[in-house]
């Protein structure tokens, strides 16, 4: 095989030409984003401090919560903080693509900046919920173990087949339980219950779910056209008393039958500002959460030191 360059007319040059036309455009636009992200520090959404994680860190319990809970804790602010982060570049590239007037560079920009960070964004209401449940659940079981020895080390999932997990609602339920002693439970409860809502699912066309489960709407640009095939009963004229007749289900019979459906992009605007509101959530949420775990931490720090004497 000859290593010498390929002589076919015209590859060679317009493969270099659209590489330095794409990293103008990319260059361009970087320059823009820096510019505007300079000018626009009053969008930034927060952050939440990582105060409840040196607050366990100085509180004494069970094996399992000076090994864990510290660590999940602060991993859950990590994600809540970088979440906030990409939200925050989304919303300077919301800005930056209104700028640009030609559709294939609008596609560009898209693929290459914005849609892997409002995919990340887009994904973090469900997950944080589940995160922040499960690392409340352990939280509160460590502390109740610790506070009151008589507690049973038992937990719902314990019940179920090997490797299944808790759905959501029995995971807050059981939370409920375990927070029932709690004065600060009952605000956090309601917080988190206000995350991953179906007015947010709604909102974004349920993007989240699609995403992992079939096809999401495109952001900003492009149609996707399915034929959605589904079995239903097969459809009969049958007549009617006045001598009509109608299109009636058969009861045992059925057929194919295909429904057209072209799902319109998601605004890049829409998208944003519902995932904006539902990190403010999130962050009223971990607020709550400081709450509850300055009230645990106090209360364990009543509980007499149970490490008895030192050796000699």
């Amino acid at each position: 095989m000859s290593n010498s360059p390929t002589t076919e007319p015209g590859k060679d040059s317009d493969g270099n030409e659209h590489s330095e036309r794409w990293r103008a455009l990319v260059l361009q636009a970087y320059d823009r984003f820096h510019q505007e992200l300079k000018k626009s520090r009053s969008l930034f959404p927060g952050l939440t401090e990582y105060s409840p994680v040196d607050r366990i860190d100085r509180t004494p319990g069970t094996i399992a919560w000076d090994w864990g809970v510290e660590s999940e804790v602060r991993e859950t602010i990590n994600h809540i903080n970088g979440w906030g982060g990409r939200l925050h570049e989304w919303s300077i590239w919301n800005i930056v693509i209104d700028t640009i007037d030609n559709d294939h560079d609008k596609w560009e920009i898209l693929d290459h900046f914005i849609e892997p960070i409002a995919f990340f964004c887009m994904m973090q209401p469900s997950g944080f919920v589940d995160r922040l449940m499960i690392t409340c659940e352990n939280l509160l079981h460590q502390a109740n173990q610790y506070i009151w020895p008589e507690e049973p080390d038992r937990l719902d999932q314990d019940a179920l087949p090997l490797g299944q997990r808790l759905n959501r609602n029995a995971r807050k339920k059981q939370l409920g339980r375990l927070g029932e002693r709690w004065l600060a439970y009952s605000d956090f409860k309601q917080a988190l219950n206000a995350l991953d809502s179906k007015k947010y699912r709604s909102e974004t066309r349920n993007f989240r779910n699609l995403t992992a489960h079939s096809f999401a709407p495109r952001l900003m640009m492009g149609h996707i056209s399915r034929a959605i095939r589904s079995i239903v009963p097969r459809k009969e004229l049958v007549e009617q008393p006045d001598g009509s007749f109608s299109q009636v289900g058969h009861p045992t019979r059925t057929s194919v039958e295909y429904a057209m459906s072209d799902a319109a992009p998601l605004p890049l605007d829409v998208a944003h500002s519902a995932n904006f509101f539902e990190y403010q959530r999130a962050r009223t949420a971990m607020t709550a959460f400081a709450a509850l775990v300055t009230e645990v931490c106090n209360r364990m720090d009543q509980v007499p030191d149970r490490s008895g004497p030192s050796s000699p």
